[in-house]
């Protein structure tokens, strides 16, 4: 596995330079695959060469699958290299693009890396693609679930034994898209052979049935909506909010919204509002999770 370098550039030299210079870095490790790689600094240099020459993460995903690509061919094989060498070596910057990344790096990781090579990245008890499969926007999975193609949604299972797929079907945001994407890649007898790695439990076909009955009874949940007043990036959301709610109790800019908690509610004077917060994010985290060993375990259904 790659060595990560401590030491870079830092965001702040990163922002100074142009998308020339971002790309060379990326055609420097692709070329000379060194052993120390600095994973954080490319993850960072790698959303601001996309938001370079993208405006937004739907402009990305419309452009790069029409005819308004602004990457030309050979730069994006480069970038393909580097994604590839680095899957390799354990993976370590499509990982940190994945956690810590915004939408356009991650729409533009779907877009660019040959997805089979991101399932094949083990990191703890799951991989690569089950962690961007989850963490992606809902506008940038269908692209996800074309691209990545029956093998890798179907024959890389994380530490609970559940393909791609079903964490894909699992999740409360699923959309009609995501459906209409499956129903692209698999037939519905390839779905009715898709099943955990055990063999146990319910099929694709039964838990994509499941999931249309469940689509025509409500709209999707939207995972990432926060009640708060400035946008969370980092991954680490426990501590994110946690040091926000710190902020307003200590009186910073937005104070004034201390009476409220993270998700809207009010608080109570004496209530741990740090420990609330996230005992709310943790519930919510665990939903997606909680739909997929649920829709596995329950019997009957289409077959």
């Amino acid at each position: 596995m790659a060595r990560i370098s401590g030491t870079g550039p830092g965001r702040e030299r990163l922002e100074d330079l142009s998308t020339e210079q971002l790309y060379a870095m990326f055609a420097y490790y692709a070329k000379r695959r060194p052993a120390v790689v600095p994973s954080s600094d490319l993850a960072d240099a790698w959303g601001l060469f996309f938001s370079g020459l993208y405006l937004s993460a739907e402009e990305l995903l419309a452009g790069m699958q029409g005819s308004e690509n602004r990457l030309p061919g050979e730069r994006e094989q480069v970038l393909r290299e580097f994604i590839h060498a680095d899957c390799q070596k354990g993976g370590s910057f499509v990982i940190a693009v994945t956690r810590n990344g915004g939408k356009i790096d991650r729409a533009a990781l779907i877009m660019v890396a040959d997805l089979p090579d991101l399932a094949a990245v083990e990191t703890h008890g799951t991989t690569a693609l089950h962690l961007l499969a989850a963490a992606c926007d809902r506008r940038s999975r269908p692209a996800l679930i074309m691209r990545a193609g029956k093998k890798a949604l179907s024959g890389f299972f994380d530490a609970r034994g559940m393909p791609v797929l079903f964490t894909i079907l699992g999740l409360s945001d699923l959309a009609r898209e995501d459906l209409d994407a499956i129903g692209k890649v698999f037939s519905r007898d390839e779905l009715r052979g898709i099943k955990s790695r055990s063999r146990a439990g319910r099929n694709g076909l039964q838990m994509f049935a499941e999931a249309e009955r469940r689509l025509k009874t409500r709209e999707p949940a939207d995972r990432n909506a926060f009640s708060i007043p400035r946008a969370v990036k980092n991954t680490n959301m426990r501590g994110e909010l946690g040091s926000q709610m710190q902020s307003r109790e200590r009186g910073g800019h937005d104070a004034h919204l201390a009476g409220r908690d993270v998700m809207g509610g009010n608080r109570c004077e004496d209530s741990d509002s740090t420990q609330g917060a996230a005992e709310k994010y943790d519930e919510m985290m665990r939903q997606p999770l909680d739909n997929i060993r649920g829709m596995v375990k329950r019997g009957g259904g289409t077959r």
